[in-house]
């Protein structure tokens, strides 16, 4: 068994897939009348060996916790089959299969800097026996999503609110799922039965989907609010972009329109003011690394933090000294939101822009237009860019608007 915690950041384990039944046995796994752990059985499985197809040959792990508060109301999301006791008890027997390998973290590994959780892994055998097997689809039991400050899944009760948002969110995974997206085959990308990889030809690396049936889309708040953060997500986010310019939507070559600068416009909206220049360029230094540094600084609670996230990424390449600077430039570039750069501004301003993108994909759906959001942008066919663009800028123009009228959701 390995001990090299080092490498890409594991993948987390998720009820979401299942190996079919009657494929259980090809890999020696015996017939079991409990429901719930056969589910769970399934579950683990279809994981470790997705997780193997998405990093062929590497040994790519899934990351699962040995902590029983960790599983309390995960049935909102992963099902009734998701709980410590079978998680627990599914990866021991699986281990005695010889199915699985498995990493275990020490007691507590969880809240050191460099947090941990057990992992796990299939063998070459299991890989071997489902190498070819389509899996089951379970789609999310809750698309709604609720974090606390820590950035762990929480449950809720229903209120009105829940409600609403539920029915809402319902109606654009309806719409969702009448839009068909292909993904191209040939240089850059890999189809494998269960996920496909595209190259990223800026970083030379792969990402890798696993698409569900139909276009789905789940949504996450966070800080144990409804009014924190809220934005949309779906697998095809994780392409890169260059490499999502290559879907065809419905069939038809595709466009991916954004909303350029937006949080920098809300937060100028709510000091009172429109932005008429490039909050990124400051004349000193690269225009790429002032996106980078505002928009690192917006979701940092203070400029300290802001520096140290920015240090801390693997890219990056650069001093603290010249971090520093970089950060003060960008300040002084956007004197009018000055108080707003470094005071954790970013989960306030999506909350804006995930509402938004409701508004995109409502009015898409009036208008019969196919679209998968992006967050800030949205992918649709390049016969109806013109009409996305309009649409964009009437929506945001009302934003700000209303974000002038009430300035205090963002800086109160």
């Amino acid at each position: 068994m390995s001990n090299d915690w080092t490498g890409e950041r594991d993948r987390a384990l998720d009820f979401h897939w299942r190996v079919p039944e009657g494929i259980l046995a090809s890999a020696g796994v015996p017939a079991c009348p409990d429901r719930k752990h056969d589910a769970a059985r399934r579950s683990i499985l279809a994981a470790v060996c997705i997780a193997a197809d998405t990093a062929p040959g590497e040994g790519a792990w899934i990351s699962y916790s040995r902590r029983r508060a960790f599983y309390a109301n995960q049935s909102r999301y992963q099902g009734l089959a998701y709980s410590y006791d079978r998680v627990l008890r599914v990866v021991d027997e699986l281990l005695d299969l010889g199915l699985i390998e498995e990493m275990r973290a020490s007691p507590g590994a969880h809240l050191l800097p460099n947090a941990r959780q057990s992992r796990i892994r299939a063998t070459p055998d299991l890989i071997h026996a489902y190498r070819d097997a389509p899996f089951e689809y379970e789609t999310k039991r809750s698309r709604l999503i609720l974090k606390d400050e820590a950035g762990d899944v929480i449950g809720y009760d229903p209120t009105r609110q829940t409600r609403r948002l539920e029915a809402e969110l319902d109606r654009i995974n309806a719409y969702l799922g009448t839009v068909s997206v292909t993904m191209p085959t040939g240089d850059g990308w890999e189809h494998a039965t269960r996920v496909v990889r595209a190259r990223n030809d800026k970083r030379g690396t792969w990402a890798c989907v696993v698409p569900t049936p139909l276009p789905e889309a789940y949504r996450v708040f966070g800080r144990g609010r409804w009014d924190r953060h809220g934005r949309l997500y779906g697998w095809w986010q994780s392409l890169p972009k260059g490499a999502r310019k290559d879907l065809l939507i419905n069939g038809e070559v595709c466009v991916e329109p954004d909303f350029a600068t937006l949080h920098p416009r809300i937060l100028y909206a709510a000091r009172g003011h429109v932005l008429r220049h490039d909050p990124y360029e400051t004349g000193t230094f690269p225009r790429a690394e002032g996106k980078l540094a505002l928009n690192v600084a917006l979701n940092a609670k203070t400029m300290n933090a802001a520096a140290a996230a920015l240090m801390d990424k693997d890219t990056w390449g650069h001093g603290w000294d010249y971090t520093r600077g970089l950060l003060k430039a960008v300040v002084a570039r956007n004197a009018p939101i000055a108080k707003d750069i470094g005071a954790d501004r970013g989960i306030r301003c999506m909350a804006v822009d995930s509402a938004m993108a409701v508004d995109v994909l409502n009015a898409c759906e009036k208008a019969s237009v196919p679209c998968l959001p992006v967050h800030d942008s949205f992918i649709v066919p390049a016969s109806h860019g013109a009409w996305m663009e309009a649409k964009m800028d009437e929506i945001l123009t009302g934003v700000l608007g209303a974000v002038t009228r009430s300035p205090a959701t963002i800086i109160g």
